[in-house]
């Protein structure tokens, strides 16, 4: 199975956010036996729930955050990993540093996508920053399902 893991640096907003969407993507795409989306944070607070701006970011597509529970990233969880993507350049500048060896499978989600930027932090901003920040979770999402329905066919 395809193991994709989203890293932020809390836990609480933006890779809840792509873990959720994704989930769903994979689950109306029938690929549940073939991939599997997570999250973490370089900072996190194990067990912090997803913020609130997050949450109704997500409901508003009928989906929940309601039992996300924020982890820390883990020597463990990058190895299980076989894609890491992260919300910014500086995420992933700083698990490199942590797992140079991972080079070969982590990638910011936008230069993923191929495109320029990254998925900036929504945390303490309204409800409206969250919604932008789904949006464009969203939108490099769908530039990247081939890709991830390529690599899940090399797993098999």
């Amino acid at each position: 199975m395809l193991q994709i893991l989203f890293i932020c640096t809390g836990n609480t907003c933006r890779s809840p956010m792509a873990e959720t969407l994704l989930r769903e993507q994979i689950r109306c795409s029938q690929e549940t036996d073939r991939i599997a989306a997570s999250s973490a944070g370089l900072a996190a607070f194990d067990g912090e729930a997803a913020s609130s701006g997050a949450c109704i970011a997500m409901s508003r597509r009928g989906l929940s955050l309601e039992n996300h529970s924020a982890r820390r990233i883990s020597r463990t969880l990058i190895a299980e990993a076989d894609l890491i993507l992260t919300m910014g350049e500086s995420h992933k500048q700083i698990l490199l540093s942590f797992a140079p060896e991972v080079r070969h499978k982590v990638y910011s989600l936008c230069e993923y996508a191929g495109e320029p930027g990254e998925i900036h932090d929504p945390y303490g901003r309204d409800a409206s920053i969250y919604e932008e920040r789904a949006a464009e979770i969203e939108q490099a999402l769908e530039k990247i399902w081939h890709k991830i329905i390529l690599l899940a066919g090399k797993k098999q």
